[in-house]
């Protein structure tokens, strides 16, 4: 059975987050979708990973950005791997599972990555499987110019109807927020629109239990996959809103 539901940076409970084995895992637990997160080397490659800085999950420390991609492979992430290019990632996960990339822009902090990441997924071909999500709005704009069939989602911080006309400008079809500001009527917004509901990220049984009660449909953003798997596969409710 698929199991609906996104697979936050892979598995991170079990395996080092945003790496080559966490997406791995992903995939044999069945999931619909999955999330990572790209930045830019020092000489341009897309590289894998969440914080803008290599110290909270690697054996270095600094910025990604004054890092180049082969110095970058140096470094360890949980003794035996480094972080994965996009290009590696979209190699591995090429025809098992949709993937959301989300953008980590910030202003104006890196240049051209937008063109570097939908480069990848050219030279990967897996346009077909990838939508570009983030919370820098400029940077939706700027993909949507290069590319105009490519799917997108927006991220937001709390809960903001104004945001819709955006989001219909841009053609995206998926926005992410936090279940503190979801409510029945948001979600019907959303629904009204065309949008689907990206709660996140929900790891709690409570958490989850609400999301299957009040937002069936909604496409659940966990680190938690094999609990999310277990209440999936025995709620109908879920699946029949699918």
């Amino acid at each position: 059975m698929k199991i609906r539901g996104i697979a936050h940076r892979g598995y991170p409970k079990k395996f080092p987050e945003n790496t080559l084995s966490s997406f791995q895992a992903a995939c044999d637990l069945n999931f619909t979708h999955l999330e990572l997160d790209v930045h830019l080397s020092k000489d341009g490659v897309p590289v894998v990973t969440h914080d803008y800085s290599i110290d909270r999950l690697s054996d270095g420390k600094g910025f990604i950005r004054d890092y180049t991609l082969k110095e970058l492979k140096q470094f360890s992430i949980g003794g035996t791997e480094t972080i994965p290019t996009l290009e590696e990632a979209m190699d591995l996960l090429k025809g098992k599972i949709k993937v959301l990339i989300e953008l980590k822009q910030a202003g104006d902090m890196y240049p051209n990555l937008e063109e570097a990441t939908l480069n990848v997924v050219y030279s990967t071909d897996t346009l077909e499987q990838s939508q570009i999500i983030s919370f820098d709005h400029f940077s939706l704009m700027r993909t949507r110019e290069l590319d105009k069939d490519i799917e997108l989602g927006a991220l937001c911080s709390g809960n903001m109807p104004h945001v819709f006309p955006f989001m219909k400008e841009m053609r995206c079809t998926f926005l992410g927020t936090q279940l503190k500001f979801l409510t029945p009527a948001y979600d019907k917004l959303m629904r009204d629109n065309g949008i689907i509901c990206g709660p996140g990220v929900i790891n709690s049984m409570e958490e989850m239990e609400i999301i299957a009660d009040k937002y069936p449909a909604a496409l659940v953003t966990t680190d938690e996959l094999e609990r999310w798997a277990d209440l999936y596969k025995s709620n109908p409710k879920l699946r029949l809103e699918v």
